[in-house]
């Protein structure tokens, strides 16, 4: 007795592709993984603009120590105008006010007690306590592109509002030399 051994087609070919039902189950494991992973790769972004203002602030109460403790040592009381706090060049004089915090950044020698009472005021010791032009500042009401927008509040203090999200910011108060950090991004 002979057998033949019969195949059918569908057993004989080798299996091309994927069939629907795994082409679906793959789209929706991807779709999962997408409302899953989407939102915390958006916050990274959130997280490192968080990190960049906290750590300009800290360099920024840094260097208002700094030239506190400057004036503490060469003046001790009083304003002062012009003190080399960072070298020798015009670049790096402070102006100090009565209560012996930066008040103001000016090279001229015309003002008994410097106070700190405008936007200008706050972007001069913006940039002379930061001293390299890094992170750039700006006056809030301009429309040109730096990393931050200064905004002078009565009395004698500033607050920085970082660009790109304007939730973040740096307030600097002459009064005292406080440095409040504001790292809330959704306030």
């Amino acid at each position: 007795m002979q057998f033949t051994a019969r195949f059918s087609p569908k057993h004989s070919q080798a299996q091309a592709g994927f069939t629907l039902i795994e082409l679906v189950v793959v789209i929706i494991v991807l779709g999962i993984l997408a409302v899953i992973a989407a939102p915390k790769f958006l916050n990274l972004s959130v997280d490192a603009q968080v990190a960049q203002v906290k750590n300009t602030g800290g360099a920024f109460k840094s260097g208002i120590n700094l030239a506190r403790s400057v004036w503490a040592v060469k003046v001790g009381s009083g304003p002062a105008e012009n003190l080399p706090v960072y070298g020798d060049s015009d670049d790096a004089h402070v102006d100090f006010n009565a209560n012996g915090w930066p008040a103001q950044h000016y090279f001229t020698d015309d003002e008994a007690s410097p106070q700190l009472d405008n936007v200008d005021d706050c972007i001069s010791v913006w940039q002379v306590i930061l001293q390299n032009d890094e992170p750039t500042v700006s006056d809030a009401t301009k429309a040109d592109e730096t990393d931050y927008k200064a905004i002078y509040n009565e009395p004698a203090a500033c607050t920085y509002q970082y660009t790109d999200n304007t939730n973040l910011s740096i307030t600097y108060d002459s009064n005292n030399g406080s440095v409040v950090v504001d790292s809330d991004p959704t306030s």
